[in-house]
């Protein structure tokens, strides 16, 4: 592919658009050099086809929402991603940062996204809590870190058997994270979505972390596992996660390459830790 080929289909499409022409013109230039950043920024797999998609959601947003399209000629379209480990209430800092900015919370649409990018049936998850949905969401990955050969999903959402590589499992990853970026104004939970958009335009990354001790704790009182257990599958999920991100992304998700900032939330209520991103986040990103 040739430098700029993908980017190519997604500006014409939006400059020949005559109700863009009409609405938005002032737009276009600006949307022509984000494509170009994304070019920078984006791997292979997010092809030209996949490029004229991201135009097309664009479109669509640009057309529906006035909102939307100041918040772009204003530079204020923001993406943050929040990683957790599990038992550091990351999960309600992120609920309660997305609720404050008014941005969408995206978390368990994630991995039905996916399914339907690889042509399987959509994973029904219905009111998983944190302690719940995590390991659900490992055990899914777990099977992609045992031998990075075929998977049968057939197995897994009980219809007709069909295989899905690791390296598709994660291109189809990486365009539905990237997908949802577009959208703006979003707070994107877990999955490798710090890996995925490390540099894209305006976006900020949390780690949101507690000692190992701390999380037991809170891991044993919420599915009512001993404490010895609840170790032992904590240590297996931290282990799986940080070979998940090293395969994602060739990075120890333990570190502190991919994020602009980490939080203990054994030093810090949920509340404040909220308050610090946010604030982090607009002296940063917007």
């Amino acid at each position: 592919m040739k430098e700029r080929d993908r980017v190519v289909g997604a500006v014409e499409l939006l400059y020949e658009d005559e109700e863009l022409a009409l609405c938005c013109p002032e737009v276009l230039p600006v949307l022509e050099e984000f494509f170009t950043e994304l070019d920078r920024v984006l791997p292979p797999q997010c092809d030209e086809d996949f490029f004229v998609e991201l135009a097309t959601s664009i479109r669509v947003n640009l057309l529906a929402n006035p909102d939307y399209k100041k918040r772009f000629l204003e530079g204020r379209m923001g993406v943050i991603t929040i990683t957790y480990e599990l038992g550091s209430m990351g999960l309600e800092v992120a609920r309660k940062v997305a609720q404050e900015l008014g941005y969408k919370l995206v978390y368990t649409e994630i991995l039905s996204e996916v399914a339907k990018r690889l042509g399987v049936p959509e994973w029904k998850i219905e009111d998983y809590s944190e302690f719940k949905y995590v390991p659900s969401k490992l055990s899914f990955f777990d099977l992609f870190q045992l031998d990075k050969s075929l998977i049968d999903f057939g197995a897994l959402f009980g219809e007709k058997k069909k295989e899905i590589s690791f390296e598709e499992f994660r291109d189809a990853l990486v365009k539905t994270i990237t997908a949802f970026a577009v959208s703006n104004n979003v707070v994107i939970v877990g999955h490798g979505a710090a890996c995925v958009l490390q540099e894209y335009p305006n976006s900020f990354h949390v780690k949101v972390e507690a000692p190992f001790h701390d999380r037991v704790k809170v891991f044993a009182e919420n599915t009512g596992l001993s404490i010895e257990e609840a170790e032992k599958q904590l240590m297996k999920i931290d282990s799986k996660e940080a070979e998940f991100y090293k395969d994602l992304c060739d990075e120890d998700v333990r570190g502190i390459n991919l994020f602009h900032m980490k939080v203990n939330t054994s030093k810090l209520s949920v509340d404040n830790a909220k308050e610090l991103v946010i604030n982090a986040f607009k002296m940063v990103a917007q």
